[in-house]
């Protein structure tokens, strides 16, 4: 979807990424967006259509960010319609969710290719301004009247259900998740950090449950999705409708901060969520 030189600054910063080169990773997202935009501006097809790749639902916390773009547009820009290229979403119950503010294809018809390259809404750097932390924080502040997600009454069905078979039935509960993951470990946490994390909320008698889908021990200590038929699906419904989510340094609190719930990241060392101004 991508302009190849847009294609070439995004590869170049995951390059620096995985060196720890943060600033050069930032400053290759900022010219990629910078010329998305001048693409934009320059469109011959002058449609009221902005293109999202497939990379915005890749990962949970990716569709986290998709939700804070599509408040921003809801704000800035509400007669856009935002369209989609979903092939490889990673929840489909969070992706569900967005559905009515999008135009979905699991691959682009042939004669929207074009116009994508130049509509696009570049990942690393979405305004082609600021930088991608700077940018959602942003939304936070601007956009804090704009909430577009509540549960249906079909969902808060299946959550009751899910709270009896659990044992947390008209309890206050922390929805959980613990990420335990070989991929980037500083963004996974300990028990005693959990243990830590939790001691206020379990001294005002809240019940945990954990959501995580990580193989994480503590998912022994608390009643866990990961003994209920469909672990994703109810690790989406909880955190949706959870009392207090404590999660890790991760996507899955982006569900719960979408449906408006408090959250508590452990391990955000650098405050760079978008709930840290």
């Amino acid at each position: 979807m991508y302009h190849p030189t847009i294609w070439k600054l995004d590869a170049a910063a995951a390059e620096f990424h995985a060196m720890g080169m943060l600033q050069m990773k930032n400053a290759a997202f900022l010219l990629a967006g910078q010329l998305q935009q001048h693409l934009v501006k320059h469109s011959p097809f002058r449609t009221p259509r902005r293109f999202l790749h497939a990379q915005w639902c890749w990962a949970l916390g990716h569709i986290g960010l998709l939700y804070q773009v599509i408040r921003w547009f809801k704000k800035n820009e509400p007669q856009t319609e935002l369209v989609l290229e979903a092939s490889g979403a990673n929840n489909p119950y969070f992706l569900q969710a967005l559905a009515p503010y999008l135009t979905i294809y699991n691959q682009l018809p042939t004669g929207m290719v074009q116009e994508a390259v130049m509509q696009a809404v570049y990942f690393g750097c979405p305004d082609g301004v600021q930088s991608l932390v700077n940018f959602y924080k942003s939304v936070e502040r601007d956009c804090a009247d704009v909430h577009l997600l509540e549960l249906n009454e079909e969902q808060h069905e299946e959550i009751a259900l899910l709270r009896e078979r659990l044992g947390i039935a008209g309890k206050r509960y922390v929805a959980l998740q613990a990420r335990a993951h070989s991929h980037d470990q500083a963004r996974n946490v300990s028990e005693a950090q959990i243990e830590e994390a939790l001691e206020p909320f379990l001294a005002r008698g809240f019940s945990v449950v954990s959501t995580g889908i990580d193989p994480h021990p503590i998912n022994a200590r608390f009643p866990s999705v990961m003994n209920l038929p469909d672990p994703r699906k109810a690790s989406f419904l909880l955190s949706a409708a959870c009392d207090q989510f404590v999660g890790s340094n991760s996507g899955a609190w982006t569900i719960a901060h979408a449906y408006q719930r408090p959250v508590v990241i452990m391990n955000d060392y650098e405050r760079s969520a978008w709930i840290y101004q």
